[in-house]
Order: structure tokens, then sequence, then C-alpha cells
């Protein structure tokens, strides 16, 4: 009797991690890159003493067109320690948490990011921060805006302009999103990027400026490492 409960026990997790890698419940996967000087500047609560000068995830989430967006589904999986662990220099340079340098009080983002947006994505624990890494590895956007003669030097740039940079080397349209400080000054602080929901394939995003009513800042706070690191 024991016996026959232990395989319908075993059947029905079999069934649920069917019915949650079968379900598809979104159209395109987002991937949010942030610059952390503007985060910094723009959020309270402070920054750990340096931040990286390139740009950082701040989230991958599926999205719906048209909404509403899910957050913290129900999942037969959380996020391991082994699978932080083995990424750990990745996770610390492309996944930062911008107030502490500190692996282990990292942990808590990066398992808040599981639970908040991945359990609503049909994929594994170890591949999802695998993927956000690898498309976060795979341009440089600093180099980009560079590039385009689009500096971190505090000064503004049009909106326009950030958005039709990404455009020319990218092949596919980006969001950006601005954000102010206490004082009204806007700042450049994150860009999206689309993908197709095999999470393959750069698409188009909606090519818009969120939050940008001002020509938005570039900061730059002369912190190190300046390069993006390989």
């Amino acid at each position: 009797m024991s016996q026959l409960l232990l395989i319908f026990l075993f059947l029905g997790i079999l069934n649920c991690e069917a019915q949650y890698f079968n379900t598809n419940p979104y159209d395109y996967l987002e991937l949010a890159l942030r610059w952390p000087n503007s985060y910094c500047l723009t959020h309270d609560g402070g920054c750990r003493e340096i931040v990286p000068q390139y740009f950082t995830i701040s989230y991958l989430r599926p999205r719906q067109r048209g909404g509403p967006d899910k957050q913290y589904c129900p999942s037969p999986f959380t996020l391991p320690n082994s699978t932080m662990e083995v990424n750990k220099n990745d996770l610390l340079k492309f996944w930062p948490d911008l107030r502490t340098d500190n692996f282990i009080e990292s942990k808590s983002l990066w398992r808040d990011q599981w639970r908040r947006f991945a359990s609503c994505y049909n994929m594994l624990p170890n591949d999802y921060i695998v993927y956000a890494l690898n498309s976060r590895k795979r341009n440089d956007l600093k180099k980009i805006l560079t590039s385009a003669g689009i500096v971190a030097s505090g000064n503004p740039y049009p909106t326009r302009r950030i958005l039709q940079a990404f455009r020319k080397a990218l092949g596919v349209n980006v969001d950006i999103i601005c954000e102010p400080d206490r004082s009204g000054n806007v700042y450049l602080a994150e860009v999206h990027q689309c993908v197709d929901v095999s999470g393959t394939t750069l698409i188009d995003c909606d090519n818009k400026a969120r939050g940008c009513d001002d020509d938005p800042i570039f900061p730059y706070m002369g912190f190190q490492p300046d390069k993006d690191p390989n």
C-alpha cells in the first residue's frame, strides 16, 4: 500500500512539472540592464562605495503584450544555493546587488528575482541564471553608446539619439527607462531588450523612452573598473 502511495505521489510531481513546462503564458522575454550610477543617484538607501561602470542586470522576466504581467507564479522549483555558487563570479560581475559586494548578502537578490519573475518562466533555475548572464555578456551597451558619441560624462542626450544608437548596433529597437533624483534631474536608468519566447533571438521592443520628459543625463561618478569585464 505504501509503495502504491509513493507511485501516485511521484506521478503527481511529474504531472505538476509537466504542466509547468507546457505552460507558455507569455509573448516574449524582457532583459532589463541597469546603469549603476543612475541607480545610486535616484534610489534612497545608498550604494556600496564602488559600483561597476558598465550596464548590469536589473531583471529578466516574461512579458505579455497587453498584460497583465505575471509575478510570483506557483513553481515546483526554487533557486538552489549550488546554482549561485557555480555562477558566483559572473553573478557578482553582471548581476550585482549595488548595495553590497558581499556574496552571501547578495543571494537574497537573486532568490527574490527567481521567486518574482523566473517562477513564471518555464525554465530550470540553473538554465535561467545562465541564460540571463550570457544574454548580458553578448552586448556591451556602454560601448555601443560610446561609439555613437554618447559618453558617460554627466551630460544630457536626446532620447531619440540614444534609441537610434541601439537600433543601429543591435538591429532591433530597445526601450529606455529614465528616473529622476530628488532635485528633478532625469537620468538614463535602464535599457530594456526584448527576446523571443525561445530565448535565443532579439526582437523589437516598442522603441519608447519611458519617464524621459527631459533629455536624460548619462552620469559618470569616477568609479572603477571602467571597462566591461570579459
